[in-house]
């Protein structure tokens, strides 16, 4: 990818950030070709599931299967099989001219290890998941010179933070979303404890943070400072947005992003139909809202700037105390990477 033609774009997600949004409007373009969530089940059903078993029967419970059915069910969804998938969403993209779009939730494509050092409770640590780059991204395309696949093998210079191999991250474009903590963490929690979760849960540290995105973006950063990369609208430079800026003011948001991306705008469409298909309990928690959705929903809780003293008051007649002051803690502790992505976002 170059810093004039991006045709690879990597959406590194949260939960409950306007995410679904986000892909809702970028996949009626006619030059988007998408794919979501190819590491998500490895992580959490997957054979190499990173986390708790506990919450790996919780989502089985909830989807009415028994363990043995469960693991049988996603017995072959590993991080080598979304690997694979996403390389061939992008090659079939380019194929045809088109930018693929690709979005994960950040913390899925992170090994325990990794997410453990960054959380403030004890979590199981588990083996990291075994990867293979079988470069299907650069099947058909071929060196001009010579007519050989080109693959670009240069060792990247500092860390990679994420389960991606390193040859491919550097290809893509990054963008990130957010979302203001006190909103993101309370709506993650009523979406998850549809398979059981509580906030009490180890598991649940890994989705009330910001850390995940905060660790892309100064990769991303650093990489480009090293590699001379510097930002002129489009290339490697991470993207920020902003979910509530996203909703309150849609279209100047896509209007920016497309700039930047080389997308043409006008190519966007703001109204679409529903595409919702029944699942299952969890799916529907999750996503339900948005594949039932025509357009932009829009609500009060967007467009104010939130109240701490009220949030907690809310959080307490929905759960108690207990629960409303743990959310609390989740939200101070977040809020230093919230602060310093916010400043950078679009």
């Amino acid at each position: 990818m170059s810093d004039t033609h991006c045709t690879r774009i990597f959406l590194f997600s949260h939960l409950r950030t306007r995410s679904n949004l986000f892909m809702r409007l970028l996949e009626t373009h006619p030059r988007v070709t998408d794919r979501v969530y190819p590491f998500k089940d490895a992580f959490m059903n997957g054979p190499e599931c990173q986390n708790a078993l506990s919450t790996k029967k919780g989502r089985a419970r909830a989807v009415g299967k028994s363990m043995e059915e469960f693991e049988e069910t996603f017995a072959n969804t590993t991080f080598q099989a979304g690997l694979d998938a996403m390389e061939k969403t992008i090659i079939q993209a380019e194929s045809e001219g088109k930018i693929a779009v690709i979005k994960e939730h950040t913390c899925f494509m992170l090994d325990s290890k990794t997410l453990n050092r960054n959380v403030c409770c004890h979590r199981e640590e588990k083996p990291r998941p075994v990867i293979v780059d079988h470069q299907l991204d650069t099947q058909t395309r071929k060196d001009k010179e010579n007519g050989v696949p080109h693959v670009n093998c240069t060792e990247i210079p500092l860390p990679n933070p994420t389960l991606l191999p390193s040859r491919l991250i550097t290809t893509l474009q990054p963008v990130i979303i957010i979302r203001h903590p006190s909103y993101t963490f309370p709506s993650a929690l009523r979406a998850s404890s549809s398979y059981g979760a509580n906030v009490f849960d180890p598991d649940f540290a890994i989705i009330a943070t910001f850390r995940w995105q905060r660790l892309v973006f100064d990769f991303y950063r650093e990489y480009c400072e090293r590699e001379h990369k510097i930002y002129s609208g489009r290339g490697y430079w991470p993207i920020v947005v902003d979910g509530d800026k996203l909703i309150n003011n849609t279209k100047d948001q896509m209007s920016k992003i497309c700039e930047m991306v080389g997308l043409e705008e006008a190519g966007i469409r703001y109204t679409w139909d529903p595409h919702y298909v029944k699942r299952n309990a969890v799916w529907d928690a999750f996503t339900k809202v948005a594949e039932e959705s025509t357009g932009v929903i829009k609500s009060s809780e967007s467009i104010r700037p939130p109240n701490m003293v009220e949030a907690r008051k809310k959080w307490e007649n929905e759960w108690d105390k207990d629960v409303a002051q743990k959310l609390v803690e989740f939200v101070e502790l977040a809020m230093d990477d919230y602060n310093y992505l916010l400043r950078h976002s679009i």
